[in-house]
């Protein structure tokens, strides 16, 4: 048993059209990319990564431009659950998490310093999981990345220096990138922007659901 943890890279998740459930009922999208692959796992994680060696610990959420379509909605639009489970639309599930994910470093960052918290968005690469999602719409998504080119970003922030992150922010090809594109002529605009008060109510829902 490991007693720290220098870096933790929660990329898991899935894209379907079709709305599919675990063991327990609750929608896949929401609970393996916000939920459980980034959420539950962190707060399992943090005291290792609290115990980091140098103070140079990090975790990495590998978020997705998709996040831009939206901002994080009610709990239960989010999970698809109860009254809105038949308006279930894969493509705006998979919005909500990951834009949730861009908060969730936020909030995290704010409320341990002592570790680095980002997210990401590798670009568009192509593969088995964007066919299935996308089919021949897909080829709206062009020009595509390589797996190289997807992944290199990513690489660099698990080993960059931390004084080189700024935690809390959302990440392309190495550099900080603006978190909202909604308002006229690509300005940042409010349609996807969270309050402070949302984040609360995101964050607090995600603690009773997983219970840490």
């Amino acid at each position: 048993k490991e007693d720290k943890l220098d870096c933790l890279v929660c990329n898991a998740g899935a894209l379907f059209n079709d709305r599919r459930v675990n063991s327990n009922g609750q929608e896949v999208t929401f609970m393996s990319h916000l939920v459980c692959g980034s959420y539950q796992l962190t707060k399992l994680l943090l005291p290792s990564l609290q115990q980091s060696s140098a103070n140079e610990a990090r975790v990495v959420y590998v978020s997705s431009g998709g996040m831009y379509n939206s901002k994080f909605p009610e709990w239960e639009v989010a999970a698809s659950s109860g009254k809105y489970e038949s308006d279930y639309n894969g493509n705006m599930a998979y919005s909500y998490a990951k834009r949730g994910q861009v908060l969730l470093a936020e909030r995290f960052a704010k409320d341990y310093p002592e570790v680095s918290f980002v997210s990401t968005h590798p670009g568009w690469v192509r593969t088995a999981a964007v066919d299935d999602a996308y089919g021949d719409n897909a080829k709206y998504l062009e020009p595509f990345r390589n797996l190289w080119q997807g992944t290199e970003g990513i690489a660099w922030l698990t080993a960059t220096p931390k004084k080189n992150l700024e935690s809390g922010a959302f990440y392309l090809d190495r550099q900080p990138q603006r978190k909202h594109i909604a308002g006229l002529f690509m300005t940042d605009g409010s349609f996807t922007k969270n309050s402070e008060k949302e984040v609360d109510v995101m964050m607090q829902k995600l603690e009773e659901f997983v219970g840490v």
